[in-house]
């Protein structure tokens, strides 16, 4: 496989041979679940022959653990010890809105368009006298930072947000948000599953106090392996809901008052999801070598194309056209059943999603625009005679 360096194109027919469910596959359905790169095959045979092996001498050490922490630093650009190694978005957000120093009157503002991995959490936290607010959509169908301003009042303790929204793929303006938390003393919580992977953008430099994010998406991990990113400040302010040895400075239960880690280790406990990190590690890596500029990019280019082919074809794109508003995800309107849709196309070989009653397709690098053209092909059969 041809990896791109600072001043080539990626070879992106060789990098899209790397998965073999696209040899007869047209797959934008990144947005539930990632197509899964040999990389991580051969992680996971690598872990399963030491484990056959030795017992597992390499592959239950912890030491695989600061490694895949090492490398998800340096992809996706955070310092390791702000990074906690989590099962997925629900439990990193879920750890934050239990362990965060509510007092009973505060309030949290979420969007209406959140999904319930930034949902769910906060509700749950009403039992602790928590309100929730909402902010809705404007016109378009996208909850841009005004939509929250009216919210806000002195007891306004966190929002929270996703970076890029799951149904409609409308990217969340994070400066505008980072900067109107500031000027609040709000903390800001971001949900990053739709968006990590896919933009190239430092998650320590998005002026977020928290960036979640499972791994099954475009970080092409699996399911029980993601990470979250917390600044010094929020790791110290929100303090574990449950609690286990690597959670403190020493392992030795001996220790009368044991103290808490002051990394974002604390939020880790007990023994890891081994596989999981050797996948983890290893797909993380693959997404650094291909570079996030060089992802970003080619996703902008193909994305493009799709939401021009469906104007063309006279369907109501609701995602948003400028890049800065949009990125991997393209939803549209379709004429009767979408959950019927998807799966008339299914039965082709392409795989979608439908969403909020219309369709969704993640776009991802290893996309080509025959995949593209083999879509609207499926639409023309399809879509205007449900």
């Amino acid at each position: 496989m041809t990896m791109a360096d600072s001043s080539t194109e990626p070879d992106w027919a060789a990098i899209r041979s790397q998965f073999p469910f696209l040899e007869t596959s047209a797959y934008f359905d990144i947005g539930r679940k990632a197509a899964l790169p040999s990389a991580a095959k051969a992680a996971a045979d690598a872990w399963f022959e030491d484990v056959y092996g030795t017992g597992g001498a390499n592959a239950f050490s912890m030491d695989g653990q600061e490694q895949t922490r090492q490398v998800v630093s340096d992809t996706f650009g955070a310092p390791r010890d702000n990074i906690a190694l989590i099962k997925n978005t629900s439990e990193g957000i879920g750890a934050i809105a239990c362990g965060f120093p509510f007092e009973p009157g505060d309030n949290v503002i979420i969007s209406e368009h959140e999904h319930e991995n930034n949902t769910f959490q906060w509700l749950h936290a009403r039992e602790r006298g928590i309100d929730v607010r909402y902010a809705k959509p404007d016109a378009d169908g996208c909850v841009r930072p005004d939509a929250y301003v009216d919210l806000i009042d002195n007891r306004t303790r966190i929002i929270g947000v996703a970076w890029v929204a799951y149904g409609n793929g409308y990217r969340a303006d994070m400066v505008s948000l980072s900067n109107l938390c500031r000027a609040h003393g709000i903390k800001l919580v971001v949900d990053a599953i739709q968006a990590i992977g896919v933009i190239d953008q430092r998650v320590d430099a998005l002026g977020a106090d928290a960036v979640v994010s499972g791994g099954h998406k475009a970080q092409f991990s699996v399911t029980g392996a993601g990470f979250m990113y917390l600044t010094q400040e929020m790791i110290e302010l929100v303090r574990p809901p449950i609690a286990a040895k690597y959670s403190f400075e020493s392992i030795d239960r001996h220790v009368p008052d044991p103290v808490l880690r002051s990394d974002a280790r604390r939020f880790e406990y007990g023994n890891p999801n081994f596989l999981g990190l050797a996948i983890q590690r290893a797909s993380a890596d693959f997404v650094r070598r291909i570079g996030l500029a060089n992802i970003e990019a080619r996703v902008r280019a193909l994305t493009t194309t799709l939401i021009d082919a469906l104007e063309k074809q006279q369907f109501k794109v609701l995602t948003p056209r400028p890049w800065h508003e949009r990125a991997g995800i393209v939803a549209f309107e379709v004429p009767g059943d979408a959950a019927k849709l998807e799966m008339k196309l299914r039965e082709d070989g392409i795989r979608t999603a439908h969403k909020d009653g219309h369709m969704r397709c993640a776009v991802h690098f290893y996309n080509s625009y025959d995949d593209i053209d083999r879509l609207m092909a499926g639409l023309s059969r399809y879509a205007h005679h449900d």
